[in-house]
């Protein structure tokens, strides 16, 4: 059986029941948080005996790779980047910790929207491409779900300012993903 002890401090998950998006995204971050989602290193531990292998880059398969080190949510970090200025955070503790700890309240709730619109399209589509056969998982996908998300979930929030903030920066983020699908990353280097 998985333990869900991990070392964190007292209350670190609090953070994200006061999120103001779907329950079982929610539900999604605190298994992430708690290292317990089924990726494939966690599928081994209970006997699976499939292949540990990343779908994107042929590297064992972990949280921590998945939805930071894999070259594809390396990239996906880069998008944020260039329409946030957030930069990619360490490590999944990192994320739940101290990554935003010198940022406004209400901002930090902002991020954490889009964390997790970001973080539940990544394993959307990993799971598309292993249980639904898709036969691409493309960084435009990733970015347009996520983005959709954001969009989906601004009505969540109490005030109208985060609303637009959600809204902006959906937009913001498929603009620069189709500006490098089309004319690539030297061309956005080129524009900062």
């Amino acid at each position: 059986m998985l333990s869900l002890e991990i070392d964190s401090p007292p209350g670190r998950h609090k953070k994200i029941w006061k999120i103001k998006i779907p329950l079982k995204i929610k539900i999604f971050l605190w298994f992430l948080q708690r290292g317990v989602i089924l990726t494939k290193d966690n599928l081994t531990r209970t006997n699976w005996k499939g292949s540990q292998k990343c779908i994107c880059c042929n590297k064992n398969e972990t949280i921590q790779h998945l939805f930071l080190e894999c070259p594809f949510a390396k990239m996906i970090w880069k998008i944020i980047f260039f329409a946030t200025n957030l930069t990619q955070p360490r490590s999944i503790n990192h994320m739940f910790g101290t990554w935003l700890h010198n940022r406004h309240k209400m901002a930090k709730g902002l991020i954490w929207v889009g964390v997790a619109a970001m973080c539940w399209a990544i394993w959307r589509c990993r799971n598309d491409v292993i249980f639904n056969k898709m036969r691409t998982n493309s960084i435009l996908h990733v970015i347009f779900r996520g983005a959709y998300w954001l969009r989906f979930w601004g009505p969540l929030q109490r005030d109208e300012q985060a609303k637009d903030a959600l809204s902006f920066i959906s937009k913001k983020l498929e603009m620069i993903a189709l500006e490098i699908s089309n004319k690539g990353w030297k061309h956005l280097y080129c524009l900062l």
